[in-house]
């Protein structure tokens, strides 16, 4: 079964706080023992004389030591001390029986079999201060000795009630520590969790750009904005991908159309001819030169889906230092040489030069000189070259009729033609491609017209 990620880090921190807690428990326990060890002999040296003085006051009220030994036993035993009562001979009258082979060991024969106590250390009676307890500390007393011993065991079995309470607050808090890890963990995780989520919902299709957000800047947080960042590309990919693909798919029946109609008028033509209209000379003619026209029409038509192919590939565009007023006056010779008879003048105001591709460049001017050439007959045509603010403006305006609303819309989409456009030949990619051209050289095409009041087309760079 696949843990999650919030539970081994829950898992990790709860092991190393419980880690940390035996480790501070066995510290803390070793310290109080050494502890607990140096104050019971501290208690062991100061009962030397609390020994003494209860055995003179039993003696003062006529009882012997065998009779005091039990409540001598119970009054000097302490935690984690051993006490042992005996007389002079060494024999055992109360305490813990364990202690009278040590006491032997301590003891040597003198004067006619009679035993006499070795003690360590200073004589009985000797001030206590500085005195530390042996393994077996005796003290003398009227009629025998008693017997004290540190018990480290004794001492551990009275400490049961500190390590009960103290491993149950241990449990207590590893218990907490692993919910509170797992809310915060899942907490902390939930944009991770989130991420995922949307990355599921993207290898499944859905490109919907998603963003969230991540308090802090920490991995988490640079994790979400990589996310954003990666997201936001991959969508404007998919946007840029759909609205080429329907270009695509608009520019493919837009083109079989338009090539449908002059192939459609040659092929009928060549019909007739087959039918024997080429035995009529002038009827024969008529065909060919109608045949004619439709191939200029469909040739032309090829030669601006080309441009417009070129101008739609990745290939960057050949920039070079043009001169604004030679180009604008070659566009103004070109469009003389096809209408003489009306007014084409052009103008330089604070544009000297611009880095562009020449050829880009003047076939998007071009394109915008010859839709007024047709679309408004006989009106005067404008050239206009400015620079402000770092900006150069190109501005191609006639004085013709003017588009509606609705053509001004649309004026730049592939094979609009317009409502008003009569018996005028055109493919309508003459604006497509003066805008993909502009827009290569990065900048904007804007334009302005209105009925009776002319066009006029404004190229920013």
């Amino acid at each position: 079964m696949k843990q999650s990620l919030a539970s081994r880090l829950s898992a990790m921190y709860t092991t190393l706080l419980g880690i940390t807690i035996l480790l501070v428990l066995v510290a803390s326990g070793v310290a109080l023992v050494l502890e607990m060890t140096r104050f019971t002999g501290d208690i062991v040296i100061a009962k030397h004389e609390e020994a003494r003085i209860i055995t003179e006051q039993k003696r003062m009220e006529g009882q012997s030591l065998e009779q005091t030994a039990p409540e001598l036993v119970q009054d000097l035993s302490g935690i984690g001390l051993r006490v042992a009562v005996f007389d002079n001979e060494g024999r055992f009258l109360a305490g813990d029986k364990a202690l009278r082979p040590k006491l032997l060991d301590r003891v040597v024969a003198m004067n006619q079999g009679r035993i006499r106590l070795i003690f360590p250390g200073p004589p009985p009676g000797a001030p206590i201060e500085g005195r530390r307890p042996e393994p077996l500390d005796l003290t003398e007393v009227d009629g025998g000795y008693v017997a004290f011993e540190p018990s480290i065991a004794l001492l551990l079995v009275s400490l049961l009630p500190y390590w009960r309470v103290v491993i149950t607050i241990a449990i207590a808090a590893v218990l907490v520590s692993w919910f509170l890890g797992r809310f915060v963990a899942r907490q902390a995780l939930r944009p991770v969790t989130e991420i995922t989520d949307s990355l599921r919902a993207l290898a499944a299709g859905d490109f919907t750009q998603r963003r969230f957000m991540a308090p802090g800047g920490d991995e988490i947080g640079e994790l979400t904005m990589a996310y954003n960042e990666a997201a936001a590309s991959v969508a404007a990919a998919m946007d840029e991908r759909r609205q080429t693909e329907e270009r695509m798919r608009q520019f493919v029946a837009d083109a079989g159309h338009e090539l449908r109609t002059p192939l459609t008028v040659i092929g009928g033509y060549i019909d007739v001819l087959r039918r024997g209209a080429v035995a009529e000379p002038t009827i024969a003619r008529q065909i060919l030169g109608t045949m004619s026209i439709e191939k200029e029409h469909m040739r032309g038509l090829i030669d601006r889906l080309m441009r417009l192919a070129r101008l739609d590939s990745e290939t960057p565009p050949n920039k070079e230092t043009i001169d604004l007023a030679q180009l604008l006056r070659d566009q103004c010779d070109a469009a003389r040489r096809v209408d003489d008879s009306r007014q084409i003048d052009y103008s330089v105001d604070g544009a000297g030069t611009l880095e562009a591709d020449r050829a880009e460049l003047g076939e998007a001017i071009w394109n915008v000189v010859e839709n007024a050439l047709k679309y408004a007959p006989d009106a005067p045509i404008h050239l206009r070259a400015s620079r402000r603010n770092g900006h150069t403006t190109i501005t191609v305006s006639d004085e013709g009729p003017g588009m509606t609303e609705s053509e001004r819309i649309h004026a730049f989409e592939r094979f609009y033609r317009g409502d008003q456009r009569g018996e005028i030949t055109g493919s309508g990619l003459g604006l497509a491609i003066a805008k993909r051209a502009v827009e290569r050289a990065g900048g904007s095409i804007e334009l302005q017209s209105a009925p009776n009041h002319g066009t006029s087309v404004v190229i920013t760079l």
